[in-house]
């Protein structure tokens, strides 16, 4: 009985607590309308970065979308921080790519949308 509840728990740490390649899927925590999916991973150099898909839900096209990224050690506590943009306009009911890079690697990462604004119409460009 001891060894299922070691079991569970440890599916439970790992479905919570993405590691360092897997995909990441989230809302962007500022609008239910735009979502993020994203995973960590390394520039050429070696360097930390964060790429990914911002997805759009709404019948207007998003554009000026600001990126937070923050690094987290193991204990979920933020360790650095960088900010990255969403280049051109994420499209009606489509997604558009980003990628960050980031100064300091970590344990896990959080994602959060900081600004957008809604464009007139439902054109993509």
């Amino acid at each position: 009985m001891n060894l299922i509840r070691v079991i569970v728990v440890a599916l439970a740490l790992a479905v919570a607590w993405p590691g360092a390649g897997e995909a990441v899927s989230s809302p962007s925590g500022i609008d239910s309308r735009l979502r993020l999916e994203w995973e960590p991973g390394a520039s050429k150099s070696g360097r930390p970065k964060v790429t990914g898909y911002i997805y759009n839900d709404y019948m207007r096209p998003a554009v000026g979308v600001r990126l937070l990224v923050e690094t987290l050690d193991a204990s979920g506590q933020v360790i650095d921080r960088a900010y990255g943009f969403v280049f051109g306009v994420v499209p009606v009911f489509n997604r558009t790519y980003f990628d960050v890079a980031l100064k300091t690697a970590g344990a896990s990462y959080r994602i959060t949308v900081t600004a957008y604004e809604w464009r007139d119409g439902g054109g993509g460009s």
